[in-house]
């Protein structure tokens, strides 16, 4: 496991430099102009739309840096040819893809708390009263950017294409949010081919309905601690399947 670990830790300080910092950055400017453009509003109303703003802006930032770093996690390596470095040392392939990914997914951490701790002090300026429900929404954007990590990490390896990929995952992100409804379609569906199809999509994309904190937010709660676990094993569990289907997928490439 010390390749593994030393993966991890060449990938965490290789985003540190890099990409995180930029991202906190970008999500700091998007704050200063929403404060700007929301000053005229009452005092609540600030409150509530810098709150959707703050954490829409935190998910959707680390959504795309997650998307765009781990596409290329792997493909830049291979056509650099630095990978061959990599693989001389004594580590298994799935051990270099599950090193990659782990540090991507703690860089990209790092920078949600970090944006999470700005856009705290931004709400506290104004008078903000802590509520519980904001870590909540802070561990359910961590959870997805974990699941949609793997996901683009697999399809990264079987398009070969950053864009094809980006756009893939891209799309299956989007689906994500609509699990219930495709459900429905497919039940509603006479055509077998249809049916299987959508189905496809359904168990294929992640099912976002899992992370969906703002139900207990509107009615002022806290979520069981039963929702917290099926949102865990949910997590762990497609994770783990979508990283055994790239290291297989790796184990077969030659590079």
């Amino acid at each position: 496991m010390e390749g593994m670990m030393a993966v991890i830790q060449y990938t965490l300080k290789e985003h540190i430099r890099h990409r995180v910092y930029l991202t906190v950055i970008l999500f700091g400017l998007i704050l200063l102009g929403s404060g700007m453009v929301i000053s005229s509003l009452a005092v609540e109303e600030q409150l509530r739309m810098m709150i959707n703003v703050g954490l829409g802006g935190i998910e959707f930032l680390a959504l795309i840096a997650i998307i765009f770093v781990t596409v290329n996690l792997v493909l830049e390596e291979v056509e650099s040819r630095s990978i061959y470095l990599v693989l001389s040392h004594p580590i298994e392939r799935w051990q270099y893809i599950v090193g990659r990914y782990l540090g991507t997914v703690l860089a990209l951490t790092l920078g949600i708390l970090m944006m999470g701790a700005l856009h705290v002090s931004s709400l506290f300026i104004h008078s903000w009263t802590w509520q519980s429900f904001y870590p909540v929404a802070i561990v359910c954007s961590i959870g997805k950017i974990a699941v949609v990590g793997s996901l683009a990490l697999l399809i990264s390896l079987i398009t070969t294409s950053t864009a094809s990929s980006m756009t893939l995952t891209g799309f299956l992100w989007v689906m994500g949010h609509f699990s219930s409804e495709l459900g429905y379609m497919a039940d509603r569906s006479a055509n077998p081919l249809v049916k299987t199809a959508i189905w496809v999509f359904q168990h294929v994309s992640p099912n976002f309905s899992y992370f969906n904190f703002r139900d207990f937010w509107q009615a002022t709660q806290t979520p069981p601690a039963a929702w917290f676990g099926w949102m865990f094993i949910y997590s762990v569990s497609y994770v783990i399947a979508a990283l055994a289907l790239t290291s297989w997928l790796f184990s077969r490439k030659e590079v």
